[in-house]
């Protein structure tokens, strides 16, 4: 967790070099955002921290976001979007984030390679 605001500048200055709109580069670092912290807030069960590998590739105007972590098996995909109609005291605790990183993203998939969870983003520049 300590390395994840050097992490948000990297692809902040990353962003601003290649001139991504201003809504893009916020996305786009807040979606990053909520995976490293869930990742590393529920990856590990109380063992050591999950390993990460992030990869970030723009090809003209279509950006492919791919995180890596070698923590516990998590599908997000699997996880039921939040009732976002029912009363505060009535829904469920958690879920927010995951459904905020799919709002953000035009894509997102997963796949379980060996140990390794791979969420994989998509995000268009225009």
């Amino acid at each position: 967790m300590a390395h994840l605001a050097v992490l948000l500048d990297d692809v902040e200055s990353f962003s601003q070099s290649q001139n991504w709109p201003a809504d893009v580069a916020a996305q786009v670092r807040l979606a990053l955002e909520e995976v490293i912290v869930n990742v590393m807030s529920y990856g590990s069960l109380g063992q050591d921290a999950p390993h990460l590998k992030i990869d970030l590739t723009q090809k003209e105007s279509q950006l492919q976001i791919e995180v890596a972590d070698n923590g516990i098996a998590f599908d997000p995909l699997q996880i039921a979007p939040p009732k976002l109609d029912a009363a505060l005291e009535e829904r469920e605790i958690g879920g927010l984030g995951i459904f905020l990183v799919f709002q953000l993203m035009d894509s997102v998939s997963y796949q379980r390679r060996g140990d390794w969870n791979l969420l994989s983003m998509s995000k268009s520049l225009l």
